[in-house]
């Protein structure tokens, strides 16, 4: 199946906006907001969180109940650490970035409903290949970090 198999017409796909399908729109837009986004709302069951380029849908409930939680999505950013300071500095909890074999320094954030976002940007030059996590290591590393000034008792 060739390429030309796929052109129909369409010059380009214009943006793509991830749709995190969650259980309380309004608990939902203060999470976001929490985390350095901007929101807006087309009605009391369907927000939007913005940041930069970036816009997630957050759509109640009664759009796909047996969907909350189940989204994920992967934003490229230009400092992850710095990212990870930020989200860290607003109390949420995160699993801190690591560096990959891949070249990408990762760490990632569930939200309440335990939509996933994973974060991640270029290895800084300099990193010797020995501090490097392999891919599938990864999959493993979901012990986010308590934020300061909370106790593990209280998660």
């Amino acid at each position: 199946m060739g390429l030309e198999s796929y052109d129909l017409g369409v010059r380009g796909v214009v943006s793509v906006e991830p749709i995190f399908v969650v259980s309380d729109v309004a608990r939902s837009v203060a999470h976001y907001e929490k985390l350095g986004f901007s929101t807006s709302h087309h009605d009391a069951g369907y927000a939007f969180a913005h940041r930069n380029d970036l816009t997630i849908h957050l759509a109640g409930p009664g759009v796909d109940a047996e969907r909350v939680g189940r989204g994920s999505i992967y934003m490229h950013v230009d400092d992850a650490d710095a990212l990870a300071e930020e989200w860290r500095g607003a109390g949420v909890e995160l699993v801190e970035p690591e560096d990959f074999d891949y070249g990408k320094r990762e760490g990632s954030h569930k939200d309440p409903d335990g939509n996933l976002i994973r974060f991640g940007s270029p290895l800084r030059r300099g990193t010797a290949p020995a501090e490097l996590t392999t891919a599938s290591s990864f999959a493993t590393a979901v012990r986010p970090t308590t934020p300061k000034g909370t106790s593990a008792a209280k998660r």
